[in-house]
């Protein structure tokens, strides 16, 4: 039943989600920061009441321990959201995403001096080449045609910065993969604490684009009320917006905590996997999203590469 539980959720929570944060980034190109403290918040307020009981409960793992973890996992998630600002699409971004297991397998060649079979060798290289085959495609795709030289750089521009930054928040991922296992390694795994404290202590962090949340802020109190079947909901569409991708966040990351205690680590990858596949459909369908055979090759190359790493397909 938990099982079950945890599958649902995953895919149900995790793929809404991400439709949720695709029409806020539509609609508001310039609400990802806030977006990403929302989230952070929520988590940290919810943490606080139900984990820590407003911090009564003493925490097992020393909070210097979470100190790596905190400022890795809010580097990437900061750099993530914001890469949707550049004229990334949801489909790109979901399928760069899928790629972590090129920077792990990487990461963990170099720093951990990790050994790995021919097999999975093969599998990145297929991951790698799909990327690289949806990258082309989707820079291949831009609509510039009807633009200005001027605005068509900028366009090249935005969208070179995007895919910078997706890149980086890739390897620093493996990194915090890394940093993660160190942790609960050393000190036991108690997931809902971890997942309190690494986002409660990453909210200083934001301070760095106060200025920038709170003009997006004001931006959304200047939009008129939100009625719903004659009912004034006193806030704007895109605070709501901004609430459910808090809420369907929580989880999302739930489940997933949910699924890796009562299923085995190649059951979460097939999960995870086919979750990611399935908001691409949705991504593609549902938003009109360009995707070309060229897409559709590559991302078959990420998706199915994933697999055979993980041994779901062709297990040695």
């Amino acid at each position: 039943m938990s099982a079950a539980l945890a599958i649902g959720g995953t895919l149900g929570g995790c793929m809404t989600c991400m439709m949720v944060v695709e029409s806020l980034a539509k609609s508001h190109t310039n609400a990802m920061n806030l977006m990403t403290f929302s989230n952070f918040l929520f988590i940290s307020i919810q943490g606080l009441i139900f984990t820590s009981k407003f911090l009564t409960i003493r925490n097992k793992i020393p909070i210097r321990a979470y100190i790596p973890v905190v400022v890795t996992f809010c580097f990437v998630n900061i750099i993530n959201n914001l890469a949707l600002s550049y004229r990334v699409p949801v489909p790109l971004h979901i399928i760069f995403r899928s790629g972590s297991l090129l920077s792990s397998l990487i990461m963990n060649r170099l720093l951990l001096g990790r050994e790995y079979t021919t097999k999975k060798y093969l599998s990145v290289l297929a991951i790698t080449i799909g990327i690289v085959m949806c990258t082309l495609a989707e820079q291949s795709s831009q609509k510039t045609g009807e633009l200005s030289i001027e605005e068509a750089e900028k366009h090249l521009k935005d969208w070179s910065i995007g895919i910078t930054m997706l890149t980086v928040a890739l390897i620093a991922s493996s990194y915090l993969a890394i940093c993660q296992e160190k942790m609960y390694k050393d000190h036991g795994k108690h997931s809902d604490e971890a997942m309190f404290y690494v986002h409660a202590l990453s909210l200083p962090f934001f301070a760095l684009f106060g200025q920038d949340i709170i003009t997006c802020a004001q931006e959304f109190n200047q939009e008129p009320p939100l009625v719903l079947f004659g009912v004034n909901l006193l806030l704007s569409q895109a605070w709501w917006t901004l609430f459910a991708t808090s809420i369907f966040q929580y989880f999302c990351i739930k489940f997933v905590y949910m699924a890796n205690a009562h299923m085995d680590s190649l059951s979460v990858t097939l999960l995870v996997t086919l979750r990611k596949f399935l908001s691409l459909l949705v991504s593609i369908i549902y938003f009109n999203n360009v995707f070309t055979a060229t897409h559709w090759a590559g991302a078959l190359l990420v998706f199915g590469g994933t697999l055979v790493f993980s041994n779901v397909i062709l297990r040695s």
